[in-house]
């Protein structure tokens, strides 16, 4: 899509600063604790280090045989070294701990530069090569405004205005207020109708970025996807709109310079504007921290935890095959869908129990297809495609890469995702390439590598980014973050930004904290 300028009248933005990175969040504590860390993803780690540059004991346990978590490169069978990102994707420049790790561990990023059209949509057999266009051809009614205004004058309208106008603070404590029930209380499909956006309209959100929480926009509830807005810059978050972030209102992150692939430093006021991937696959980030001497020799991988106790006077872990560990503390860096699996002896509140056995993870799903050549670059369209298809998102993971070659992904979530996952490997590919062929002709002539990833499959994930129904977010928020006895608990969904690196760290950086200071 292209960025026109844009004004909204009394903007304010909704949320606190994001959180300045430091390396060393806290001082020499005087009575070093002995810390046990469940789950060596970004929050864990993060947690762990600023724990041990703090002066306390950690032993960070992490089921997989590497770090990392939902942070996951591939790197085979691509050819001319490209990779594809099967987790996170996005570095954006203005969420500050992860681009301060990112300068900390000097790792070089790659520009995602903003295109002529950075979407495109292929809805009912068509394909709509200007979404954002006024008077773009669409194949559904829409209203005589919707149709001047184009696809981003449909955020503009309906969405925008609550985002950053109604939600208040979403970082703030006791967040959600009474008022934001309604939000709550409805899908996200309802708040559109309640908004008057058409049929039509709904038909094409759907197929981008909405359509990628949870089991869709009939499922989710609308402050779920509204908070995730709310706390992107300009409520634009970069699934859309990829290398385009401006607002005053952001303070640069803690950082002097960033490292660029293609040689010299980019100011961090400037980067703040910007979006990026690491050089070489994002999973430079969970290894890069893992490898740093304060953690090093601190990680045992290949531990399935199966019990955790708290004993009174401490935690004691025990894993499968019957080896266990002892602290006076422990953060569960686990995400929910897997710890429900983990016997927990320990007085949690009831709240803590029900969030625990009904947080709900995103299905997700997603396919690779490199070809030879690109040839949507050839038909002067965008790698990055919203379709009403089964293979939904599409996203151009080569474009800030080189060579000639080409990698398109397919990104399902929901019900999708979960048909895909169920399809044999080769049926899997060829349907997937069939379906990219028909948004991109002359994809399925140049296939010469594919891969995918469905994290339902994944035993250590047992799904992706959480999500909400509606109802679930006053009823599961108040209990989701907070510590019990001497557990506490980290990772993306105990943060106000599930799925996003940003939210990992935040929450590794809170339960650091409440350790700390216990």
């Amino acid at each position: 899509m292209t960025s026109p300028a844009r004004n909204f009248s009394g903007f304010v933005h909704p949320r606190s600063a994001f959180p300045s990175f430091s390396g060393q969040l806290y001082p020499p504590h005087p009575e070093p604790k002995s810390v046990l860390v469940l789950g060596a993803g970004l929050a864990g780690l993060s947690a762990a280090y600023q724990l041990v540059n703090a002066g306390h004991d950690v032993t960070l346990l992490e089921a997989k045989p590497t770090p990392g978590g939902r942070v996951h490169t591939l790197r085979e069978p691509f050819i001319q070294n490209q990779v594809a990102e099967a987790g996170a994707m996005f570095v954006p420049g203005h969420h500050t701990l992860t681009i301060g790790y990112v300068e900390m561990l000097g790792l070089p990023l790659l520009e995602i530069t903003a295109q002529a059209t950075d979407t495109i949509s292929y809805l009912r057999g068509t394909r709509v090569g200007h979404p954002s266009a006024a008077n773009a051809v669409w194949p559904v009614p829409l209203t005589q405004t919707e149709q001047a205004n184009g696809a981003l004058g449909l955020w503009t309208s309906y969405v925008i205005p609550a985002a950053t106008g109604q939600l208040g603070d979403p970082r703030a404590l006791g967040w959600p207020p009474e008022v934001l029930v309604k939000f709550d209380n409805q899908t996200f499909a309802e708040f559109l109708r309640s908004e008057n956006a058409s049929p039509g309209a709904i038909e094409i959100l759907q197929g981008g970025y909405f359509g990628l929480f949870g089991d869709g926009m009939d499922a989710v509830c609308a402050l779920d996807v509204l908070r995730d807005i709310a706390l992107q810059l300009d409520g634009v978050p970069p699934h859309v709109k990829k290398g385009i972030f401006a607002a005053s209102e952001v303070p640069a992150p803690v950082a002097e310079s960033l490292r660029l692939a293609a040689g010299g430093t980019l100011d961090a006021a400037q980067a703040a504007l910007l979006c990026f991937t690491i050089q070489g696959g994002n999973d430079q980030l969970p290894k890069g921290l893992a490898a740093t001497p304060q953690l090093a020799h601190r990680i045992e991988y290949g531990i399935a935890i199966r019990r955790i106790e708290d004993t009174g006077n401490g935690v004691r872990v025990t894993s499968e095959g019957g080896r266990s560990w002892e602290a006076e503390r422990a953060i569960v860096a686990i995400p929910y869908s897997v710890l429900r699996e983990v016997e927990i002896r320990a007085p949690l509140t009831a709240a803590k129990r029900r969030v625990i056995a009904g947080l709900r993870a995103t299905s997700v799903t997603r396919t690779f297809v490199q070809t030879s050549g690109r040839p949507w670059q050839q038909m002067g369209l965008p790698g990055t495609a919203a379709t009403d298809l089964p293979i939904m998102y599409v996203n151009d993971q080569s474009i800030s890469q080189p060579g000639p070659a080409g990698i398109l992904e397919s990104y399902s979530a929901g019900p999708r995702a979960r048909a895909w996952a169920a399809m044999p490997l080769e049926a899997r590919y060829a349907e997937t390439i069939a379906q990219l062929d028909l948004v991109y002709p002359g994809v399925a002539g140049s296939v010469v590598a594919t891969a995918t990833k469905s994290w339902d499959e994944d035993e250590w994930a047992r799904g992706d980014y959480c999500y909400f129904e509606p109802g679930e977010m006053r009823r599961y928020l108040p209990a989701i973050a907070r510590p019990e006895g001497r557990l506490h608990f980290a990772g993306e969904h105990t943060s106000c930004m599930p799925g996003w690196m940003q939210g990992a760290f935040e929450s590794g950086h809170r339960a650091a904290g409440e350790v700390h200071s216990a």
